[in-house]
């Protein structure tokens, strides 16, 4: 069966737990439409309930590393996954919905660092783990797409599909005892390495190959929280699609790209030239740049806008996969994969925050149109693309 292999059980765990995250957000989102009567996307009770999940990732990203580091990382993923369980319960039983998904956030924040640092201990060489972290991200990107489907259909539904996810999260967590317990550094001590992070911080953006990898993840996920988002805004008014499917279609193509290009990322991208990441982030700010300026409201600008959102997945994909492997195999061998991807999760969430704030305030408080917004973080991914390749010099 395929869940027999520990590596696995690992990817279909945490397909569950994204899908998961994906549907009760669409379901939130639907949920507060009908209550504040509006049929705005981004009124400020969505947004303030999108970023307490955020929040949860930077608040506790001081502590959640060494949790990761000082156990086993399969234990790690069933307390993260149990988290969630208690969110969606708090939300079942009409608690605040911000809180509730805040507590979904601090679950999400808890698994994080474990589910790319057990990957070290369930594969062997380099290019192995590359390939397990190819395999992952698809899993993730998958559960996502799928996700943002059910949701919406679910939507009309949301008694049965805040019950629904509370299965899923459930099974996720039942997988997680699949996975084999290798114990953790028991040393470690919680408040002395919640003091350190910081320093761990500091350490992570002095040392060459961690910087280079942080700093352009934290772009990646930038550019790809402005662009999920503002596309709910844009495609309505430039390609006059309103729907709900062909609208979720539309939107899914950046994310069915990124699935595509994350398996590419074993045949054309390497840990050893993962410098070269910077080379495919071109691409994909040329092409964030380009898209927001297609207008038509006809098949033909519809289509060429899949191709462009598809195109921009594939180079997204090739360019994240091997930054996120190199960060594990460095992360290992000096700060510790948990505490290393915990710092990643607090920059990575720390650049969607920016994003996503200043986005809400170009639009709200100073008119800025949705294409000029997202032709503005088109250029400012452009700017931090050229900052690694200034720094991929230093490995050549």
């Amino acid at each position: 069966m395929l869940i027999q292999k520990p590596i696995n059980s690992l990817n279909i765990t945490q397909f569950l737990s994204a899908f998961a995250d994906s549907v009760i957000i669409i379901i939130i989102a639907f949920m507060l439409k009908e209550s504040l009567g509006t049929n705005d996307d981004h009124n400020p009770y969505i947004f303030l309930v999108e970023t307490f999940f955020l929040f949860s990732y930077v608040l506790f990203a001081p502590f959640v590393g060494t949790f990761a580091d000082r156990n086993a990382k399969s234990k790690v993923l069933f307390t993260g996954n149990t988290v969630k369980v208690i969110g969606i319960l708090l939300l079942i039983l009409g608690f605040n919905s911000a809180l509730s998904y805040g507590v979904i956030g601090l679950g999400a924040a808890i698994y994080g660092p474990a589910k790319y640092g057990i990957l070290k201990e369930l594969t062997k060489g380099n290019k192995e783990l590359l390939d397990a972290n190819g395999k992952l991200e698809g899993f993730t990107i998958l559960a996502i797409i799928l996700g943002t489907v059910v949701g919406g259909i679910l939507s009309s539904y949301s008694g049965f599909g805040k019950f629904f996810c509370l299965g899923i999260y459930i099974l996720s967590v039942l997988l997680a005892l699949k996975i084999p317990a290798k114990e953790g550094n028991k040393q470690l001590n919680y408040q002395k390495e919640a003091l350190q992070f910081f320093q761990d911080v500091k350490f992570a953006f002095q040392n060459p190959r961690l910087s280079f990898t942080l700093v352009g993840g934290g772009a990646f996920w930038m550019i790809s929280v402005v662009i999920k988002n503002a596309l709910f805004l844009w495609i309505p008014l430039h390609l006059g699609i309103k729907s709900g499917f062909p609208l979720s279609l539309i939107i899914g193509m950046t994310a069915i790209g990124i699935v595509i290009g994350s398996l590419l990322a074993k045949k054309y991208t390497s840990i050893e030239k993962f410098y070269r990441a910077n080379i495919y982030g071109f691409v994909v700010a040329g092409l964030a740049i380009i898209f927001p300026l297609i207008y038509g409201h006809h098949v033909v600008a519809q289509i060429f806008v899949c191709i462009l959102l598809l195109g921009l997945g594939i180079f997204a994909g090739l360019f994240i996969i091997p930054l996120n492997a190199t960060l594990q195999e460095e992360g290992s061998g000096t700060l510790g994969v948990g505490k290393t991807i915990a710092v990643q999760n607090f920059v990575n969430n720390t650049m969607m925050l920016f994003g996503t704030y200043t986005v809400y305030l170009l639009n709200t408080r100073y008119g800025f149109s949705v294409t000029t917004s997202l032709v503005t973080f088109g250029f400012i991914y452009f700017l931090l693309i050229i900052l690694l390749s200034y720094q991929s010099k230093k490995f050549k």
